[in-house]
């Protein structure tokens, strides 16, 4: 039943239970065990995938496909991050379906790689198997069929991470322990032991029946292989043999897999029992690829790459392995999709992809593996675009702020908002804002703060909209959360229940018979709504609402029950009071939730002290205000501070309390002692847990600014700060300003605040300047600009900030003044940065060419290969010092390259070096000691980011200046990060040598290149065929608005053009009269005499006999 309004009870009962609720449990991590739910839709995988020869076969045609790694479907460690915790069904889904969006038709997953820990599937030999932990395990598997997605799965793990590995079957015996991550266990393949138990492992999973689709695993066709293992290292020929014959017995219309870390495992490609050779690549390439298939095919497997850096898929990559038909399948390394409650869940490896991508490296990734798709289909993939779900609707300083959970095959979200009438939408939805996308930051409408009704529309790649939420209503100063009920992290407190998936929802209630709650927190609790599936009003009922404000003495709720239609009913909690919500559920219940709707009133400001003077706070010890050198506090004209040694301190008083806010600064000729915070409750003390940020400041100069901030326990009716009695001096330690947050608090302005860098003034910035300052009291927002002084009306940035600091997002131009000014805005108005806008000035381009290394300073062999480390990881090389080409010194590089495909040496710079300002970089290379098709890589580490790019021409290549215009860099396809290069800070430079067979490169003066004029004329020169004679034709198109004089130089020819139009080409096709051509270069000169520029462009061989 319902409990009466005003009922107390007693902690740990319910109202209207006879025997109470059941005994509380802590919430983090779940460790819940979804049920089963209703089936999932008909499996649309109804025949099994057969090996023909080095083939696959899907009812009679041959079947090729794009796969990825989704290694967590079983167990998860990222959510949050390093959690152990099943996936949620929702997470499943949006994985899943992301992946039928990109084409993927094959899943590689490790969920049946589950031993050795607690919510394993066998947490150890001693508790014997955990039927419960396969819950994930089967709904992934049914959703995938529903999706018409194969998986293949590894039986075990040659790692030792979160769900276990290979060395959990020799625990139990004192085997396998791992002297390093990298040892293989042998005693895993050889123990009789340790073989029979994983041998009836396999045998366990294979025979375990899903209850969604009523089929042993062995016996469903979505399984399309087993794999031995993941990575394994220590394979045996007797191993192999012994646990394939067991599968392909017990399975004999699914396939076996094998593969090892790196390479081709000879005992795989030799067991007759193995049908698909998995291999791994970080990073692969298509002629690796194309060689490892080779032979796999030719020793009559079917060849799979099961990984693959999902950073490295390029059209260069996977357009001719497309063409492949040794190629089966191509599994990027891995897939991520969408957060429970906002954004995308992060895993930080190197090699996540999102869809539809996170930046524009990983936007192309996305493009090339859905192309990939389609050239195996021969027709587009389609994609489907999900629904979103408004997970909370906050309150921040007179603004609403909204946040969603993101839908698979969105490309971005629009935000909508409508009027609100008797508390429901009303009239036409109007955009707020459009081209959002799933950073997980909520979204500030800061044009409306009143009653409003907002919902998120997904739009697809085609700028088709997809499935609009549903809309949440928000009441001015109101905070919304909406629960969808998929796992119980949520919860501060929960005893004995279950989540059910059922379709696109999640259903939350008793996991048996016995009495079950569940408590939600938040903040200034005003109401809730319940959306509740039962069969009758009765079932409704008979669930306990409660309110408390501490978490021990609870009120019965007013509710109101109503129906909703198919089965659904909604209960409508009113005048809420405390910061907590509990639902109970009497033994034998029945009802389950759905989705709980929490409102809450907004807190503001109830105390907002700026400290000018003493007149709002009661004071015990010497305490004073100090109003000197407010230049060195950030501008601050006020502070607290003790006026003599000992104890003191400061406080203030005010009822329903929930969050404080301080600044602290600090002499900055000694470390910080910092003041700390308690909070009063039933008249005690007690100390508050502080986060603390900020920077010490400048010895002699400004001082260290640390900003505070604490949540506050319920029934905190007073703060006090205080100052560290035992520090010395006294005066060294000042309290800037304090506010205290709670429901009753009113709004103002924002308070002021100053600018910190750059100085005004400031001469000679070299790049773009980050902007920094200080943050205002209540502010919502900052709105900044930065403009040329000279057109400050034409701003080149104007951008919204949540945060106090901003790294604009454009080149400046050299010697030129700029101007920027910063307004913090909230509901209640703006205020400007003290002191109006500031200004700095950029530093003029260097003139001046910067020797990067001239290898001159190395005394012999020795100290040069001790100043240029070789890469380990690829194959061997030596570096030694040879005659240089102007009569010094140079460096020669020699490798034969094998295995790895790539060798290559890095010099650290005794010290960062600065290429800011230059073009490129100009490099003396003699590549002659290159064999066909060789290449060179040229890497920097600038600014703490990798950058690199390969030199356009293959070898073998005449020795001579190369130039690499900074503008080719680009990130390595493992590296992460984003943006451009920070050439203000250079710390390294890298050569590689790429491909196979011996090469010898020989290296001397590096050196910086300055840019020259601009010229605005784009050349384009190729090398062509035409009925088996050699052309080289280069093109010359005028992108100015003025007409330009240009002259088409070759070997083979030139031709000037007096008047070149704006929009216009120069063009001609020269004759090499042969019938190829090698590789060289065009000379286009732009203008005439002592104006005229030149620009070399290269083209490539060709041969046309």
């Amino acid at each position: 039943m319902l409990a009466l309004a005003g009922t107390v009870v007693p902690v740990g009962a319910a109202a209207g239970s006879a025997d109470g609720s059941p005994a509380s449990t802590a919430a983090a991590p779940t460790k819940e065990i979804p049920a089963v739910s209703a089936p999932l839709g008909e499996s649309r995988n109804t025949s099994f995938v057969e090996r023909d020869g080095t083939r696959l076969v899907l009812d009679g045609e041959t079947f090729r496909f794009n796969g990825t790694n989704i290694y967590w479907l079983g167990l998860d460690e990222n959510v949050p991050p390093g959690t152990v915790d099943y996936p949620t069904a929702f997470r499943i889904r949006d994985a899943l379906d992301t992946a039928s969006n990109l084409g993927v038709t094959v899943v590689r997953s490790h969920m049946l790689a589950s031993t050795g820990t607690e919510l394993a599937i066998l947490p150890s030999k001693e508790e014997g198997y955990q039927e419960e932990a396969f819950a994930s395990v089967d709904y992934a598997v049914a959703y995938a069929a529903s999706k018409g997605i194969r998986l293949i799965l590894p039986l075990t793990d040659e790692w030792a991470y979160y769900h276990g590995g290979h060395r959990d079957f020799g625990a139990p015996y004192g085997l396998c322990a791992p002297t390093t991550p990298l040892t293989p266990c042998a005693e895993f393949y050889s123990d009789p032991r340790v073989v029979a138990d994983f041998t009836d492992y396999v045998r366990h999973v294979m025979d375990h029946v899903n209850p969604y689709t009523g089929l042993a695993l062995k016996d469903d066709p979505t399984i399309l292989a087993w794999e031995l293992g993941n990575e394994l290292e220590g394979m045996t020929p007797e191993w192999v043999e012994h646990v394939a014959t067991e599968i392909s017995e017990r399975a004999p219309r699914q396939l076996v897999a094998a593969g090892k870390r790196f390479g081709i495992d000879d005992d795989t490609l030799a067991s007759p029992l193995v049908d698909i050779v998995d291999v791994h690549y970080y990073p692969p390439t298509a002629s690796g690829v194309r060689a490892d298939a080779a032979r796999v095919t030719d020793a009559g497997k079917v060849y799979v790459a099961g990984e693959y850096a999902s950073t490295a898929a390029t059209p260069e990559l996977l357009e001719p392995l497309a063409a492949e038909p040794d190629v089966t399948g191509m599994m990027f390394w891995s897939l991520f999709g969408h957060d429970d409650a906002s954004g995308l869940v992060p895993h930080d490896d190197g090699f996540t992809l999102h869809y539809p991508g996170t930046d524009d490296r990983m936007r192309g990734n996305v493009a090339a593996i859905r192309d990939f798709s389609a050239a195996l289909a021969g027709a587009p993939v389609p994609v489907e675009v999900g629904r979103p779900l408004v997970t909370s609707v906050g309150s921040t300083y007179g603004f609403h702020e909204v946040s969603w959970r993101g839908a698979a095959g969105a490309a971005t979200y629009r935000l909508e908002r409508a009027a609100v009438s008797d508390g429901v939408p009303s009239g036409a939805f109007e955009v707020v804002a459009e081209g959002l996308t799933d950073t997980g930051e909520p979204y500030l409408d800061t044009s409306a703060g009143g009653d409003a009704a907002y919902r998120v529309v997904p739009v697809g790649a085609g700028g088709t909209d997809g499935p609009a939420s549903e809309a949440v209503v928000v009441a001015a100063g109101e905070q919304v959360l909406v629960d969808p009920l998929e796992t119980q992290r949520p919860l501060v407190d929960h005893a004995g229940l279950r989540v059910t998936p059922d379709g696109d929802a999640a259903l939350l209630g008793p996991a048996g018979d016995a009495p079950a709650h569940a408590t939600w927190a938040h903040d200034g609790l005003t109401g809730a709504e319940l959306r509740v599936r039962a069969t009758t009003a009765d079932d409704v009922a008979a669930l306990v609402v409660e309110t408390s404000a501490d978490g021990e003495t609870w009120a019965a709720a007013s509710t109101a029950v109503g129906p909703d239609g198919d089965g659904r009913f909604r209960v409508a909690v009113s005048a809420a009071q405390g910061e907590r919500l509990r639902v109970a559920w009497p033994a034998g219940a029945s009802a389950r939730l759905e989705r709980v709707t929490l409102r809450g009133a907004a807190d503001l400001p109830v105390v907002d002290d700026a400290l000018d003077d003493l007149a709002g706070a009661s004071v015990e010890g010497s305490v004073g205000i100090d109003t000197g050198n407010p230049g060195l506090f950030g501008g601050d004209a006020g502070r607290a501070k003790r006026d003599a040694p000992g104890a003191a301190s400061l406080a203030w008083e005010a009822d329903g309390l929930t969050r404080l806010e301080a600044t602290g600064w600090y002499w900055p000729d000694a470390d910080p002692a910092h003041l700390t915070f308690e909070a009063r409750v039933d008249g005690a003390w007690r100390g508050l847990e502080v986060g603390v940020a900020g920077a010490p400041g400048t010895v002699g100069g400004a001082w260290g600014r640390f900003a505070y901030t604490a949540p506050l326990p319920a029934g905190t009716d007073a703060v006090r700060a205080v100052w560290p009695a035992a520090a010395t001096p006294e005066w060294a330690q000042q309290l800037g300003d304090v506010r205290l947050f709670g429901t009753g608090g009113e709004l103002a302005a924002p308070g002021a605040f100053a600018a910190l860098s750059p100085d005004d003034g400031a001469p000679a910035l070299r790049g773009t300047p980050t902007l920094r300052w200080e943050p205002a009291a209540q502010a919502a927002t900052y709105r900044v600009t930065l403009a040329r002084t000279d057109a400050v009306g034409t701003p080149l940035v104007s951008a919204e900030v949540r945060g106090t600091s901003l790294a604009p997002a454009v080149e400046l131009d050299p010697a030129t003044s700029y101007t920027w000014h910063v307004e913090a805005v909230n509901g209640a108005g703006s205020t400007g940065m003290t002191g109006g806008p500031r200004s700095f000035a950029t530093d003029a381009l260097p003139t001046e060419l910067l020797v990067v290394e001239d290898y001159e300073g190395f005394a012999d062999d020795a100290a040069l290969t001790a100043a240029h480390r070789a890469n380990t990881g690829g194959d061997p090389i030596t570096s030694t010092l040879v005659p240089g080409a102007d009569g010094g010194q140079a460096m020669r590089l020699a490798t034969t390259l094998a295995s790895s495909g790539y060798a290559g040496v890095t010099r650290t710079f005794d010290a960062p070096q600065s290429w800011w300002g230059y073009e490129g970089l100009d490099l003396w290379l003699d590549r002659s000691g290159l064999g066909a098709g060789q290449n060179v890589t040229v890497q920097v580490v600038a600014g703490g980011q990798f950058w690199e790019t390969v030199l356009p021409d293959v070898g073998p290549q005449p020795a001579g200046v190369v130039h690499v215009p900074f503008a080719d860099l680009a990130l390595p396809p493992w590296a992460g990060g984003g943006g451009r290069p920070d050439l203000q800070t250079v710390t390294e430079i890298s050569f590689y040598l790429g491909g196979g067979g011996p090469a010898v490169l020989v290296v001397d003066d590096v050196r910086t290149a300055v840019a020259g004029p601009g010229v605005p004329v784009t050349v384009e020169a190729t090398s062509r065929c035409l009925a088996g004679k050699a052309y080289v034709a280069v093109r010359a198109t005028n992108d100015g608005d003025a007409p330009v004089a240009v002259t088409l130089g070759t070997p083979y020819g030139s031709r000037v053009f007096a008047a070149v139009a704006p929009g216009a080409n120069a063009y001609q096709s020269f004759a090499v009269r042969a019938t190829s051509v090698p590789a060289g270069s065009a000379v286009v000169t732009v203008g005439s005499g002592g104006d005229a520029v030149e620009l070399d462009t290269p083209y490539a061989a060709a041969a046309c006999g």
